[in-house]
């Protein structure tokens, strides 16, 4: 698989990892404005991350169609997703930003960054897609059955990835990703 240019060139062996490090590297902050930069860094990580993963064949749609990243419950990045979205690829499909309140195995979303709300909390929305194509992404690790899970650690947004989750819904984690994350989780989901 062929990285992006965006993630930059760390040596001619592995141009992938100088992009993940200099990205790593950008994502300490100052207390001020700190929230309104974690989300922009996690903005940034939410289409990344969809080039180190492999979906089941036939669950994406054809070349050309939208790939859909799908924000549900409440909304932490505003604009700053859709600036981050526009005008991106994944394997020659556009990246489609879209927002809602619940989300269903049917709701056809790939990639699902998960907030919760009132009308559906993290656990529910999960619970909803296990078993769908879709990269789940949430905050913290206590969002049991999400492949991948944000936490910040000393002023840094990193990642904690669950391939037991990944498996549960048909998808492959690719080793240069679990190698850059903070823990891996390969047990069993509940």
């Amino acid at each position: 698989m062929r990285v992006p240019a965006p993630w930059g060139r760390c040596s001619p062996r592995r141009p992938w990892l100088g992009g993940l490090i200099a990205l790593g590297a950008a994502l300490s902050w100052s207390a001020a404005g700190a929230t309104s930069l974690e989300y922009q860094v996690k903005a940034a990580y939410l289409y990344k991350l969809v080039s180190f993963v492999d979906w089941p064949p036939g669950s994406l749609p054809p070349p050309g169609a939208p790939v859909n990243l799908c924000v549900v419950g409440d909304d932490p990045f505003g604009a700053t997703l859709d600036q981050v979205a526009q005008n991106q690829q994944v394997n020659g499909r556009p990246l489609a930003v879209r927002r809602m309140a619940t989300v269903s195995k049917s709701s056809g979303c790939h990639v699902l960054y998960i907030a919760g709300s009132r009308r559906q909390s993290v656990a529910s929305a999960l619970q909803s897609v296990k078993g769908a194509p879709s990269l789940t992404i949430t905050d913290g690790a206590e969002a049991h059955g999400s492949v991948v899970q944000f936490v910040v650690r000393e002023g840094r947004v990193r990642f904690t990835i669950d391939v037991a989750a990944a498996a549960q819904n048909g998808l492959t984690v690719s080793a240069k990703l679990l190698s850059l994350a903070l823990s891996v989780r390969d047990g069993p989901t509940s």
